[in-house]
């Protein structure tokens, strides 16, 4: 348990990372604890010792954490949502049947605007006739007939879609041909029913976060690597529209042991479903970068989206937020990248 006198006295410059705002805190009290309190116990040890034995009766019970404690293994949470921070100011809500309403008008606008008109006339055979109405028959005596246009007899409206009168008060009327969808066909054009076709997913873009977390200060150290960081598995899901998928940096909070918060160079990926891959910047050459490969994929596949580093200063602890479209692709695993695990694997040992 930590009182209330043992922050008073932590100093500002050990505050290590800057969670303030962040929407998640129990993760973040967590690190934040571990970080002030390992510093603490490293700055304050010695004097708490000494005036101690001086006979200073609150100072002999007080507890530090040891850095041995001060230790959390590499852990990933998905399916956590991409809102804004709790604390940060939240924009005024529209009345909620008002927005659905707004929402469906816009959606359907969209949609009216961007799906071009590809209905096609209804048609029938008819019998031909004479002058008189009766049938018209070739030389073998069989019944002629010809392919017309359905029509139908509708109201004639103004812009504002109320019906037009004459001068008389009577409702105008116009005749009109009627249409519908074209028949849904195979790859060949030959008609095959609409049934047998795959059936195509209604896709919305929904963005979420996987968090990567990690802490280790038990060896009063940075550790130091490049190559392979994070590895996100992802299966795309069946039936989305062919694109490239953004999976992109969120956040990117990394400290080292001497209370330095590094700022990456970060470049972002997708995962291309039957798409061309988009050209992505190579890491920096001298800078601290962090890079997410992009990588190409069919629907139903399962990818391996690795995160990179280069020439990282040292660090002990962070916070790495990633977003993805999860309506496109779900996270099936994940784990600590190749040279990130012998590293860490090394140095604990």
């Amino acid at each position: 348990i930590v009182t209330s006198s043992l922050y008073e006295n932590i100093p500002k410059g050990m505050y290590i990372m800057n969670y303030a705002n962040h929407k998640n805190k129990n993760y973040m009290k967590k690190i934040i604890l571990a970080l002030v309190l390992a510093s603490v116990s490293v700055t304050c040890f010695g004097c708490n010792k000494k005036d101690s034995e001086a006979g200073d009766p609150t100072l002999e019970t007080q507890e530090t954490l040891s850095l041995e404690q001060a230790k959390w293994p590499l852990t990933f949470s998905h399916d956590i949502g991409a809102e804004d921070d709790a604390d940060a100011t939240e924009e005024p809500k529209e009345d909620a049947t008002e927005g659905d309403a707004k929402s469906t008008q816009e959606s359907a606008k969209a949609s009216t605007a961007a799906a071009p008109d590809k209905s096609v006339t209804v048609t029938e055979h008819v019998e031909v006739t004479d002058a008189s109405g009766q049938p018209v028959t070739d030389a073998a005596g069989v019944v002629q007939t010809e392919v017309v246009n359905v029509t139908e007899k509708v109201q004639v409206t103004n812009p504002s879609g109320q019906p037009v009168t004459n001068a008389s008060g009577t409702v105008q009327t116009e005749v009109v041909n009627v249409t519908q969808a074209p028949p849904a066909t195979d790859a060949n054009n030959s008609g095959t029913d609409a049934a047998t076709e795959p059936e195509t997913v209604a896709y919305t873009p929904v963005i979420d976060v996987c968090r990567a977390y990690w802490l280790d200060m038990s060896q009063t150290c940075d550790f130091f690597f490049d190559g392979e960081f994070l590895v996100i598995n992802f299966q795309v899901n069946e039936g989305i529209p062919d694109g490239n998928y953004p999976v992109t940096f969120k956040k990117t909070d990394i400290a080292s042991w001497d209370v330095k918060k590094w700022d990456p160079v970060c470049i972002n990926g997708e995962v291309a479903v039957n798409s061309e891959i988009t050209a992505q910047d190579d890491l920096p050459e001298s800078d601290f970068g962090l890079k997410i490969n992009s990588v190409a994929a069919k629907q139903g596949d399962t990818v391996q989206v690795t995160i990179d580093l280069s020439n990282n200063p040292g660090f002990c602890g962070f916070v790495v937020e990633v977003e993805y479209d999860k309506s496109a692709m779900k996270i099936i695993s994940t784990k600590s990248g190749a040279d990130f695990d012998s590293v860490v694997n090394y140095v604990a040992e």
